[in-house]
């Protein structure tokens, strides 16, 4: 399936969150500390894992520790019911992303499709018209000549 930001649940020591989770010590940092230190964390609902934008490691969701700002660290599994939340929001965001994707493929088809009936229709339209004049034209001729 598709990976998705990989939110920072709510903190049971200061209760803050963030929209996005950060990979701490990333070999890819360059410098800052939590929230906007790291690289971002993103997750693939179906698999379970986690993957850092960063350094693009990647490791089992239950293996994650988060480090709040306030100094606070804690298991994935001390915020389970969070943890399992986002990844059941992840999972609904990558299904949603993936049928829109697929309508964006079928609006694209149906207007080449829609496209190619139109000009079709004004080239038999072109045709019929160029074959009415040629028509009328040669009548012309024969009548004068004749």
């Amino acid at each position: 399936m598709a990976w998705v930001e990989f939110a920072f649940p709510i903190c049971p020591a200061c209760s803050c969150s963030w929209a996005v989770s950060r990979h701490r010590a990333c070999p890819a940092d360059r410098g800052g500390a939590p929230p906007a230190g790291g690289g971002g964390l993103e997750v693939d609902p179906d698999a379970s894992q986690v993957r850092c934008t960063g350094c693009r490691r990647t490791w089992g969701v239950w293996e994650t520790r988060f480090h709040c700002t306030c100094g606070h660290r804690f298991e994935a599994q001390e915020v389970e019911e969070a943890v399992r939340e986002i990844i059941r929001v992840a999972s609904l965001l990558a299904v949603v992303l993936a049928q829109q994707a697929q309508d964006m493929v079928e609006i694209r088809r149906a207007g080449e499709v829609s496209f190619r009936a139109w000009a079709s229709r004004f080239a038999d339209t072109v045709a019929a018209s160029l074959g009415t004049m040629a028509g009328r034209l040669v009548g012309t001729l024969l009548r004068a000549l004749g």
